[in-house]
């Protein structure tokens, strides 16, 4: 038993009197270097979009995307008077009933970087009044 106990007094001193024993130091010097860039999405060109409201029929049917270099692929987005939004992949969007007001829909190219890494582009933009 005597053992033990002058065994921990042994440890616990050299714990408290030689602390440098956890410590460390670098002595060596690297470098390195990174490259970072930045890219722009500019609006669809050519980007085509039939929009209807009819007694409150709304309908809007995109004929085509258009085109925006190093876009991956492309969102279609409708607002609503209130400012709600909408994305539909499909390329159309109808409402019985739509809201009175201004309707505003965008086209969008976007790039993946990489999974979960998303860029937006400049939209192509127009609107329609129910």
């Amino acid at each position: 038993m005597l053992g033990r106990v002058a065994a921990v007094l042994a440890a616990a001193a050299i714990l408290i009197l030689a602390p440098g024993i956890a410590q460390a130091s670098f002595t060596g010097m690297d470098s390195g270097s990174t490259s970072v860039g930045t890219m722009s999405l500019p609006a669809p060109t050519g980007a085509n979009v039939t929009a209807t409201c009819v007694a409150r029929s709304l309908v809007l049917i995109v004929n085509n995307y258009g085109t925006v270099p190093r876009a991956t692929f492309y969102d279609f987005t409708v607002t609503n008077p209130g400012g709600g939004n909408m994305k539909t992949t499909a390329g159309t969007f109808t409402k019985a009933n739509a809201t009175q007001g201004t309707w505003t829909y965008q086209i969008h190219g976007l790039y993946q970087a990489s999974p979960g890494n998303v860029w937006t582009g400049q939209p192509f933009q127009g609107t329609v009044v129910c």
